[in-house]
């Protein structure tokens, strides 16, 4: 059994910090690629109008009016659809991971090498506490940027015109 040497806290603060970055940075491309997608679903004439409702919307809410965007363009592609729908089931898991991430205490256990997520103070009794190992947290930014570069294969598959940009503005279906 191999057993993994235990990291000062300050290596396991900065190995928890750098995933955690990566997970928000997901997240932030995640949002700006699916409120371009909206953008482009609209007329052209009035952009600036559009982008400035689209910004408003919580996550939560743009994904709401991209899964009924999808519903109206591909309803007759079952196999489409069906992609699309395991897509949103994994994309509203990853609102919820980030509602979650974004709020709460953090805090570290060095000699069990976890890393600690509570929702509220230590004392209160609705608390919810999660753990993980850092290969446990690292995997969960994986399925993250799994998620992101799904929504870019994705929208690539419905380019406006040969050569163009898909409707989320991802590239090559990197995020």
């Amino acid at each position: 059994m191999d057993v993994m040497p235990i990291l000062p806290e300050t290596e396991v603060e900065a190995a928890a910090a750098l995933h955690l970055g990566r997970l928000l940075f997901v997240f932030g491309r995640l949002e700006l690629h699916l409120g371009l997608a909206l953008l482009h679903t609209g007329p052209a004439d009035d952009v600036g109008r559009a982008a400035a409702r689209i910004e408003r919307l919580s996550f939560d809410d743009k994904l709401r009016e991209w899964e009924a965007e999808v519903a109206r363009r591909h309803a007759g592609d079952a196999a489409l659809l069906a992609r699309w729908q395991r897509w949103f089931a994994a994309a509203y898991g990853l609102r919820k991971l980030r509602k979650a991430f974004a709020q709460g205490c953090w805090g570290f256990r060095n000699m069990q090498q976890e890393i600690v997520h509570a929702s509220t103070l230590p004392c209160n009794p609705e608390q919810d506490e999660v753990r993980y190992t850092l290969a446990g947290f690292a995997a969960r930014v994986v399925e993250a940027e799994d998620v992101a570069e799904e929504f870019c294969a994705l929208t690539d598959l419905y380019r406006l015109e040969p050569g163009h940009r898909s409707a989320s503005g991802c590239e090559g279906g990197a995020v």
